[in-house]
């Protein structure tokens, strides 16, 4: 630890530990997602290391929480990232659309749907464990409907709204009770079902979808636009110096199996985990993580712009019974392609927020290790954030002026 300066998150005067719970526009819960950092650590990041009318990239996005922070304060938010499902969200969140044309769509929904004429008896036994035959067939209309779309940005928000709602344990959910931030295992749900009597619940798909509209744009949407590319991280379509900040969060070794946690999502957008699996960096590895991690820090530093900070979120996990420090593991690879190590700070996470919640206290992911990068000289914004009134600076509550513009 003597060799970089370690900082404690709580121990910054206006960290984003202070915010409230849930702290956030409706917009970030369109869908909950596995290993996300809180839109709070976005928001800091964004106003301390930003200027409005930057450019604030994630290359690997998720489910856009960075991008859409930054959308929300007058930057440009650019969010990258190739798992499909993480595309939709972080495409949703940077180039949403207005309430008026989503409910529209609903309206339009409900007159062309006919769901009678879908046979479920095609569909994998492992999806219809979680569903009614009755709701499952407007599952099949409405993924069908949304695919003759012509409006990209459009269809791309109601595939996002549907993911949000696919699984979970409300009633706006679509399936058996379960999670809503992982797709649950089929062989568990089959036995769950089997040996509890559980009746799969009978959804009114649109009338669901309704309800999460009206949800999702409680807050308003960001008046700036983003964008959003499925590449591999290693490998980005930005331009060199075009990028002010870079706040992201990569695999942590195979501590978050994005593919298997989100493959009853996948399904949807016509993918197969096993696919995406394949399309996906993890390993157990520590030098295949630090060849990963070499190729994905000197892409950051190309397009990254001088004097500029990249802000790298990691964690201290426990690997095959060992303890590994990823920000210690990082730090000199960082340095090697360029970039200085400002600091390192140390964020605990309680146990009730691992989303397996089933793990020992020592295992998973213990603690994030935020590393702080800077290329050229950096120094923050001399701003204090402050959480008792941190509102976003660009958002549109008025769709009927959205329409007109």
């Amino acid at each position: 630890m003597g060799r970089y300066r370690y900082i404690l998150s709580y121990g910054i005067r206006d960290s984003w530990k202070y915010a409230r719970d849930g702290w956030g526009i409706a917009l970030h819960r369109i869908c909950s997602r596995t290993g996300s950092f809180p839109p709070s650590l976005a928001h800091y990041f964004v106003m301390k290391y930003s200027r409005i009318g930057d450019v604030v990239l994630d290359p690997f996005s998720g489910k856009g929480t960075a991008p859409l922070e930054a959308c929300l304060n007058g930057r440009i938010g650019v969010g990258n990232d190739l798992s499909p499902e993480a595309y939709v969200l972080t495409r949703a969140k940077v180039r949403p659309v207005p309430k008026r044309r989503v409910i529209e769509w609903i309206d339009y929904a409900e007159r062309r749907l006919d769901p009678s004429s879908y046979d479920v008896s095609e569909v994998d036994d492992d999806v219809r464990a979680f569903y009614s035959n009755y709701t499952l067939r407007q599952i099949l209309a409405v993924r069908d409907l949304i695919d003759e779309t012509d409006d990209e940005d459009l269809a791309n928000f109601i595939k996002a709204m549907m993911l949000g709602i696919l699984h979970g344990p409300t009633k706006i959910h679509l399936s058996v009770r379960c999670s809503h931030s992982f797709s649950m295992a089929p062989g568990y749900i089959k036995r769950y079902v089997k040996e509890n009597g559980v009746k799969k619940p009978k959804r009114d798909v649109l009338k669901c979808l309704r309800i999460k509209a009206e949800r999702v744009f409680k807050d308003g949407i960001p008046s700036v636009k983003g964008f959003a590319y499925m590449n591999d991280a290693r490998s980005l379509p930005i331009e060199d110096e075009s990028v002010d900040l870079v706040v992201t969060s990569p695999p942590y070794f195979n501590m978050q199996t994005y593919a298997w946690d989100n493959w009853l999502r996948l399904w949807f957008l016509g993918y197969t985990y096993e696919e995406v699996r394949r399309m996906l960096f993890q390993t157990e590895s520590i030098k295949k993580f630090e060849g990963f991690m070499t190729d994905a820090l000197k892409e950051i530093f190309r397009v990254l712009k001088w004097n500029r900070a990249a802000i790298i979120v990691l964690g201290r996990v426990k690997l095959k019974g060992k303890v590994v420090d990823m920000a210690e593991l990082v730090a000199p690879i960082a340095e090697e392609i360029g970039f200085q190590v400002k600091s390192i700070i140390s964020d605990s996470i309680p146990k009730a927020n691992k989303y397996l919640w089933y793990l020992k206290e020592g295992d998973g992911v213990s603690k994030e290790v935020i590393l702080e990068l800077a290329k050229g000289e950096f120094q923050p914004n001399n701003i204090q954030v402050d959480w008792s009134s941190a509102e976003p600076l660009t958002i549109i509550k008025d769709y009927e002026e959205v329409i007109k513009a």
